[in-house]
């Protein structure tokens, strides 16, 4: 061991010895300690001290800027946050939006973003009216308020198993829409069915105070139904009884052609028999008109000619036979050529009659 006495600026060496802790002079405590801040001014104890503090104060420093860091939280424009304190385990009901603000050390925002969000649920899906699977594609848009803020962390406590929880609400409201359709109405009725999508999903998200139904703390915004796939077997279905309806159409048309051509040439054939008849009457009453006039006319001659011969037996005084060779005198006399065989015994003049 090396002992070191400082007496004017020398330093002089000593003889060193083995001594025990027995043999050390017993002093008071208030002596100990004017040796130990004796010691402690040597230029190596004031160096370690000020390391010593130089480390303290860096470390207060580190500890202070570390307990403002944790007093503060920053809040995006397009989000919603409540404070949240850890260590209390206290929720702040107040949303805040948009800017830097001061809480108790190691508080944090449960943050919801405030803009709309969008779901897209495609290619899934659900069972129409009729029991039959339909294919489906859905965009739809929700949003968080600084009123549902507070329930939603409460129910939910974070953003993502609220995202979750509405997204599969808003597939259980198109399931339900589905349900309430004929499969032959998604065809004919797509407008009334999307509309029909987005009144279930404003009920699904945003419950209903008269009927006590509770939604997920969130505001339905709009529905788009993008396309509705209907199955391969019914479309197949379809076009066969589509294909069936246009032939029996088609039948009835051609039949009915067929019945306005067999009418049109009835009517054309009765037409033409009327027309027949008609003019077979017309026909037959001129004739007979032409019958009767000449029947009267010959009628006349002979009462004209009868009257002639009884005035010429009269006026003659001339028996039958007389008259009847009176008669074939004037024919012969009229005769310009006439030519007479007879037989014997021939007999050519009444001469003897008249």
């Amino acid at each position: 061991m090396f002992a070191s006495n400082l007496e004017e600026g020398q330093k002089q060496p000593i003889e060193a010895k083995e001594v025990s802790v027995e043999d050390l002079p017993k002093k008071s405590p208030k002596w100990m300690a004017s040796k130990t801040m004796a010691l402690d001014r040597s230029p190596e104890a004031v160096r370690r001290r000020k390391i010593a503090l130089y480390v303290f104060l860096g470390v207060c420093l580190i500890v202070i800027i570390g307990v403002l860091g944790a007093s503060f939280g920053k809040v995006a424009s397009t989000e919603y946050g409540s404070e949240y304190n850890i260590h209390k385990k206290e929720l702040d009901e107040a949303a805040k939006s948009g800017g830097l603000f001061i809480g108790p050390p190691g508080f944090r925002f449960i943050k919801f973003p405030s803009t709309f969000v969008t779901v897209d649920l495609d290619r899934r899906t659900c069972v129409s009216y009729d029991g039959l699977p339909l294919i489906f594609s859905v965009t739809y848009q929700y949003q968080m308020t600084e009123t549902n803020l507070y329930q939603a962390i409460v129910k939910y406590r974070d953003y993502y198993k609220w995202a979750d929880t509405v997204e599969a609400a808003g597939l259980s409201a198109v399931h339900q829409s589905c349900s309430e359709f004929k499969v032959t109405e998604f065809q004919t009725k797509r407008g009334i069915i999307q509309s029909n999508m987005e009144t279930n999903l404003k009920l699904k998200l945003e419950g209903n105070p008269e009927t006590g139904q509770e939604g997920v703390n969130a505001v339905a915004i709009s529905l788009q139904l993008r396309f509705i796939g209907l199955p391969e077997a019914y479309i197949l279905a379809v076009a066969d009884k589509q294909a069936a309806e246009e032939d029996i159409a088609l039948a009835i048309a051609q039949r009915k052609q067929e019945t306005t051509k067999g009418r049109t040439k009835l009517l054309t054939a009765k037409e033409e028999a009327r027309k027949i008849k008609d003019t077979a009457i017309n026909e037959a009453e001129v004739l007979l008109t032409e019958a009767n006039l000449k029947a009267e006319e010959t009628l006349f001659s002979f009462q004209k000619e009868a009257e002639a011969l009884v005035e010429v037996k009269s006026a003659l005084n001339l028996t039958s036979e007389g008259v009847l060779a009176y008669i074939s005198n004037n024919l012969l006399a009229e005769s310009s050529k006439l030519t007479v065989k007879a037989g014997e015994p021939a007999r050519l003049s009444r001469k003897d009659e008249l």
